[in-house]
């Protein structure tokens, strides 16, 4: 997890294998956000064996007051913790998210 300001760009470089960054919601960890509007996604980023070259895909915070909350749609990564947190809470916090 980070914590970001309005403004920030968060980047992640995928390096191997294939991987996704889709937005979900506190509440379900390991689907994709459909409401209030549909979350963002990289879609999958393939990695191939022994590459030189990473893929990046980023995006920058336009409101920093609520938490964000992400994970991996490939198959099973969700469920063994490939998740990730924005700005979580105590209430609402990256380890509850994981967990």
């Amino acid at each position: 997890s980070v914590t970001a300001a309005v403004g920030d760009t968060i980047a992640f470089q995928f390096q191997s294998k294939n991987h996704t960054v889709t937005q979900s919601t506190f509440a379900n960890p390991c689907e994709q956000m459909t409401t209030p509007t549909m979350g963002i996604d990289s879609g999958y980023a393939p990695v191939p064996a022994n590459t030189t070259a990473f893929p990046q895909w980023s995006f920058t915070m336009t409101n920093a007051s609520a938490p964000l909350w992400f994970y991996c749609k490939q198959t099973g990564h969700c469920q063994k913790g490939m998740v990730f947190a924005v700005n979580p809470t105590a209430d609402k916090s990256f380890e509850k998210f994981q967990a």
